[in-house]
C-alpha cells in the first residue's frame, strides 16, 4: 500500500473521530468515515445485519458504485461531495416508512440555511436544487432503501450533496447541476456534515410538522409539471403532498392523480 493511501486512510479515521466527539451530545451509533467505499448505503445495509444501529452514520470522500433513484449511477469525484448515510431503526406500526427520506431533505436545507445557503428548494420527491433563472439545478439527490423484518424496519437514507463542482459538467454535460461553491464560500465537507447530522436528530417525526416543514421548502408545489410514470406522461398542477409523501397531480379536467414513485419536470 503507497505512502498517499495511507495518508488518505487516517485522514479519513481521524474525520470520523473528530465528527463523533463534535456530536458527543447527541445519540448517534458509530460514525465511519472512508476515503474510498462501493456505496454508503450498502455499508450500513450490511451493518444493520449485525444488530442494532440505530443513527449509525456511514461517510466517504469518494464511492465507486453509488446509486439515485432508478439505479441510476451518482456520479461524484473524490473530495467534491458529501457522501453521507444514516441509519433508522424503525418500528412500522407507528412510523411511516416512506417519510424518512423528508425527514433527511428537510434537515439538509435546514442545515444549510444556518450555513448562509439559504435559497436551497426541494424537488419532488426529496432532490435539493438551486434556481439559475428561474430552472432547476440539481444540487443534492437523497435514496432511501428499506428491509423490513416483521413489526421492525431498518431504513438507510443515502445524501450526494455537491460542495464544488469540479468537473461534474464535463462528466454531466446533459444534465443540469449545480454545487455550494456556485451560491457561495463553499464550507468544508466536516463541517457541513456535523450541521445536517445535528438537523437530522432534531428534526420531529411528527408527520403533520414534517409535511408543513417539506411544503415550506417545496419547489413542486404549485407549480405545473409534466409526470412520467413507466409509459405514461401526462401535465397538471403539483397541488399537494399525502401524508405518505405522495404527490397529488390536479388535471385541466379536475381529475387528481396521487403519484408515489415517477419523474417530473417543471414546465415553465
Amino acid at each position: 500500500m503507497s505512502i498517499l493511501k495511507l495518508i488518505e486512510i487516517f485522514s479519513s479515521w481521524r474525520k470520523s473521530k473528530v465528527l463523533q466527539k463534535r456530536l458527543k451530545a447527541y445519540d448517534f451509533g458509530e460514525i465511519t468515515w472512508k476515503s474510498t467505499t462501493g456505496s454508503t448505503n450498502q455499508d450500513l445495509i450490511l451493518r444493520a445485519q449485525t444488530g442494532k444501529n440505530h443513527l449509525s452514520v456511514a461517510i466517504a470522500d469518494h464511492q465507486t458504485a453509488g446509486r439515485g433513484r432508478g439505479q441510476r449511477q451518482w456520479i461524484s469525484e473524490k473530495g467534491s461531495a458529501l457522501l453521507m448515510s444514516v441509519l433508522f431503526e424503525v418500528d412500522i406500526v407507528s412510523d411511516l416508512v416512506s417519510l424518512y427520506s423528508m425527514k433527511l431533505s428537510i434537515s439538509v436545507v435546514r442545515a444549510l440555511e444556518q450555513l448562509g445557503f439559504s435559497q436551497i428548494k426541494i424537488k419532488w420527491p426529496n432532490d435539493l436544487i438551486t434556481l439559475d433563472h428561474g430552472r432547476p439545478h440539481k444540487l443534492a439527490g437523497i435514496l432511501a432503501q428499506s428491509t423490513i423484518r416483521g413489526p421492525h424496519a431498518t431504513v438507510v437514507v443515502g445524501l450526494g450533496l455537491n460542495i464544488s463542482l469540479a468537473n461534474l459538467r464535463v462528466l454531466l454535460p446533459h444534465n443540469r447541476v449545480s454545487a455550494l461553491s456556485e451560491i457561495g464560500e463553499p464550507p468544508l465537507v466536516i463541517d457541513v456534515a456535523e450541521s445536517i447530522l445535528r438537523e437530522v436528530f432534531l428534526t420531529e417525526m411528527d408527520n403533520e410538522s414534517l409535511l408543513a416543514e417539506y411544503e415550506k421548502y417545496s419547489h413542486t408545489l404549485g407549480t405545473n409539471v409534466r409526470v412520467e410514470v413507466n409509459d405514461e406522461s401526462f401535465e397538471g398542477l403539483a397541488d399537494r403532498i399525502t401524508q405518505t409523501g405522495a404527490l397529488i397531480v390536479k388535471l385541466e379536467n379536475g381529475v387528481e392523480r396521487e403519484i408515489s414513485v415517477g419523474e417530473i419536470t417543471h414546465l415553465r
